[in-house]
């Protein structure tokens, strides 16, 4: 299956149990290889158990934790 990044932006990120966690701000590669490695979320300033808000105030979640990408980005945390 192929997703641009483009079709990721702005996407709802909810965690398996339901819990909404935000929408993706932005993206993280690594320049050498091009893997996607983060996904950054704009969470309105909440970070699930466990997780820290950066300094700009969101939320990043390693891209191996996604589970599922339809209509939103489901993610196991």
């Amino acid at each position: 299956m192929e997703i641009r990044l483009s079709d990721l932006q702005g996407k709802e990120i909810t965690t398996f149990t339901g819990e909404r966690l935000g929408h993706i701000k932005d993206l993280i590669l690594e320049s050498t290889t091009g893997e996607l490695q983060t996904l950054v979320i704009d969470s309105d300033g909440f970070a699930p158990e466990g997780h820290e808000l950066d300094d700009e105030g969101l939320l990043n979640i390693p891209f191996g934790a996604v589970r599922s990408v339809k209509d939103m980005v489901m993610v196991q945390l």
